[in-house]
């Protein structure tokens, strides 16, 4: 039903967060993790959301990054102002 649907989209935006957290988790789990968490921004139509992977090898922050090059909703995205995280946050912004 619609009202079902309307429902889940309702209780779906209301324990979504605006970050997410990737830190220490492997690369393939941290993948299936951030394909669920964008759908979801974009489904609900959020502006801009931040995805912690901390500074490390960069090897996270590779990967997040070019996967989020190949999603057209994603207007543009980069590091966090300094005094937020820098390096090891990306801040995307959604069209």
């Amino acid at each position: 039903s619609r009202q079902g649907i309307m429902h889940d989209i309702n209780k779906k935006a209301a324990n979504f967060n605006l970050s997410i957290d990737l830190r220490g988790k492997r690369a393939d789990e941290a993948m299936s993790i951030l394909k669920k968490y964008i759908d979801d921004a974009i489904l609900l139509n959020i502006k801009e959301v931040s995805i912690l992977h901390g500074k490390g090898y960069g090897i996270l922050r590779d990967i997040i990054r070019e996967y989020l090059q190949s999603i057209d909703e994603a207007e543009h995205f980069g590091d966090a102002p300094l005094d937020m995280g820098g390096s090891g946050i990306t801040r995307v912004a959604f069209k």
